[in-house]
C-alpha cells in the first residue's frame, strides 16, 4: 500500500465523491428517458461529460501516484472504455433515440463497471 500525503488523500476523497456524483447523474439521465418531468437531463449530461474529462485528468495523477500497483493502474486505464462511450454522444444530443441508446446501453454500464473496479483499489485509502 502506497504511503500517501494528506493532500493526496484529499484528492482521492474528492475523486471518490466525484465518481459517486457522476453515477447518480447517469442514473438520473437514464431515468429521464422514461420520465418527461425530468427536464434538466441534457444539461446534467453535459455536466457529466465535463466531469468525465476531470476524472481522466485525475487518472493521470493517480497512475503516477500508484505506479507500483500495476493492477490498480490497469483498472484506471480502463477508463478509456468510458471515454469511448462518451465520445459516441458527439453530435447525437438532438437525436433522443440515439442518445438514449448510447447512455443506457453503453455509457452508464461502462462507467458503473469501471467505477466498481476502481473503488476496490481506492477503498483501502478511504477507510483510514
Amino acid at each position: 500500500m502506497a504511503e500517501l500525503t494528506s493532500a493526496a488523500l484529499d484528492i482521492i476523497r474528492q475523486y471518490a465523491s466525484l465518481l459517486e456524483t457522476v453515477e447518480e447523474g447517469l442514473d438520473y439521465v437514464t431515468a429521464s428517458f422514461a420520465d418527461p418531468q425530468r427536464r434538466h437531463a441534457d444539461r446534467l449530461l453535459a455536466d457529466i461529460l465535463l466531469a468525465l474529462g476531470k476524472i481522466g485528468e485525475t487518472n493521470v495523477y493517480l497512475e503516477q501516484l500508484f505506479a507500483e500497483e500495476s493492477d490498480f493502474v490497469r483498472q484506471l486505464e480502463r477508463f478509456a472504455d468510458v471515454l469511448d462511450a462518451a465520445e459516441a454522444l458527439d453530435g447525437k444530443f438532438a437525436d433522443a433515440a440515439a442518445k438514449e441508446q448510447i447512455v443506457r446501453g453503453w455509457l452508464s454500464p461502462a462507467f458503473q463497471a469501471w467505477k466498481i473496479a476502481v473503488e476496490g483499489g481506492l477503498r483501502r485509502y478511504l477507510v483510514q
